[in-house]
């Protein structure tokens, strides 16, 4: 049976979360609650001779990022319930001090797999960051698992 919901939901952004800048003090404290030492994330003055000329977050600091909302209203139901499947992050572009980062969700994708107890549904919500240049920060994408 051929999964039915309305496709013209796929790829329109639901939200657009706007973060206050991103400070110095918020990346060295992310670094250190994760015991980085790396000096890029951890210490200005040797950051400001390496690659990136400067202070830069740990490339998992836009996990902790969270938009106003996680699904749309309308986001289509498969099953009883649901859980977490996963996440896959890609990086682009660093993360620096005053940094003013927007995040948009959209529903990526939808699919049915078939395990030993049966179908399961998967929803993919996507989160793009970029930064106040419209740079291209990260993509997110969260699957959610529907039995």
């Amino acid at each position: 049976m051929a999964l039915e919901f309305d496709r013209s939901i796929i790829g329109q952004v639901f939200d657009e979360t706007s973060f206050p800048a991103v400070t110095t003090e918020e990346i060295v404290d992310y670094a250190l609650s994760l015991g980085e030492t790396n000096p890029l994330y951890i210490d200005e003055a040797a950051a400001a001779t390496g690659p990136y000329g400067g202070l830069i977050a740990p490339p998992t600091f836009v996990s902790k990022l969270r938009a106003q909302k996680f699904t749309p209203e309308h986001l289509p139901k498969f099953g009883k319930f649901g859980f977490d499947g996963g996440r896959d992050l890609e990086l682009y572009t660093p993360v620096r001090p005053g940094d003013e980062l927007v995040m948009l969700s959209t529903i990526h994708d939808i699919y049915e797999k078939t395990g030993r107890t049966g179908s399961m549904y998967f929803i993919v919500i996507r989160n793009e960051v970029r930064n106040q240049k419209g740079e291209k920060v990260a993509v997110i994408d969260h699957r959610i698992m529907q039995r």
